[in-house]
């Protein structure tokens, strides 16, 4: 399992499916890890346990998310970590909300599956 930075680095959406939640953190590389985490009794029937999965923007991508979540008409932030999860929590609900966003803006990312979360 990818290790989760402290509470305080670590931003909880506030949508999503019964059983199941969505993390925003910065992974060890400056990527921004979207993370699905289904403790869902599904979950735990159909892979024997709870686990997660896990969208990866690479770090180059960053700003670009910046410039397309940021209000014009606000005055920017640093621009930092903080910021971005910040932004992110205002706008999304849950994973997929991300992950279709992330689609439409044509915004790359990878993703893997955590059988152990």
């Amino acid at each position: 399992m990818p290790t989760q930075p402290p509470d305080s680095e670590r931003v909880t959406l506030r949508g999503g499916l019964p059983g199941t939640a969505t993390f925003l953190y910065t992974g060890a590389d400056g990527s921004l890890i979207v993370e699905l985490y289904d403790y869902s009794p599904q979950a735990e029937e159909h892979f024997g346990n709870e686990v997660a999965f896990l969208l990866h923007v690479a770090p180059e991508h960053k700003a670009q998310l910046l410039t397309l979540l940021r209000d014009p008409a606000a005055s920017p932030g640093d621009g930092g970590d903080a910021e971005l999860l910040a932004l992110l929590r205002d706008r999304f609900r849950d994973y997929h909300d991300v992950q279709r966003w992330l689609d439409a803006n044509d915004i790359p990312y990878r993703k893997t599956f955590d059988s152990r979360a």
